[in-house]
């Protein structure tokens, strides 16, 4: 027993400070998951572990300041939400990073394929949304799903009107893609409602691609009627 507490002891100890983990970031037999839970419990009653919630826990990063344990950074606590709801981070809190609107919100949204009830964590107020591509491959890939997420939400980016969102996303991101971007792109754009397939098609219009466009075009209804409101390019 005391080989296998300091096995997992080791583990832990391995875990960088600061970082959330949980009962799967351990090695260990099933049949020893009481074992580790008693383990788990005491370091948090010592203090050498926080408990986040049921079955997550953090280890307490030092302030080189004197200032004691600092407490789970935000960006570690939606690093933790986005891998426990299958998801990633977009909506307003994502737009402002982006440029797309100053507005800082108080609602964090995750787009996830099974989206639950708004709740508290922590300090944090999320909220969830359906994700239409399901596990992002890499960074270049999030940063797709975030544009035409952006397009989708074209009427609720606080503070900037639906021609504001319509430019921006032209000229800070599409304008510098060649090709081979924007053809991956209008591929991930068939998953969304024909609105997003619409709005992509005439930026890709604007910028005389006009056989991507026609390519999306051809996924949506022609009778299909859209109430928008922005000018394009004449």
């Amino acid at each position: 027993m005391k080989s296998f507490k300091e096995n997992i002891n080791k583990q832990i100890d391995s875990i960088e400070s600061g970082e959330i983990f949980t009962f799967k970031d351990l090695m260990f037999p099933y049949d020893k998951f009481a074992h580790v839970a008693v383990i788990l419990s005491q370091k948090n009653k010592k203090g050498e572990l926080v408990r986040i919630e049921k079955g997550a826990y953090y280890k307490p990063k030092k302030s080189t300041l004197g200032l004691g344990s600092l407490p789970v950074y935000q960006d570690e606590q939606l690093k933790y939400l986005t891998e426990k709801l299958d998801g990633y981070i977009t909506g307003a809190y994502i737009y402002n990073k982006m440029g797309l609107t100053e507005q800082v919100p108080s609602v964090i949204t995750i787009a996830t394929p099974k989206p639950i009830r708004r709740f508290n964590f922590k300090k944090l107020v999320i909220e969830t949304v359906r994700s239409y591509i399901h596990e992002p491959a890499n960074d270049d890939i999030l940063l797709y799903l975030r544009l035409l997420d952006a397009i989708k939400d074209i009427k609720k980016i606080p503070g900037r009107t639906e021609q504001d969102v319509y430019e921006s996303l032209k000229q800070r991101y599409f304008e510098n893609y060649d090709y081979p971007v924007l053809n991956k792109i209008v591929s991930l754009a068939v998953s969304y409602p024909p609105r997003v397939r619409k709005i992509l098609g005439d930026i890709l219009e604007d910028m005389n691609y006009t056989d991507l466009q026609k390519e999306l075009s051809q996924t949506i209804i022609p009778t299909t009627r859209f109430d928008l409101h922005y000018t394009r390019k004449s």
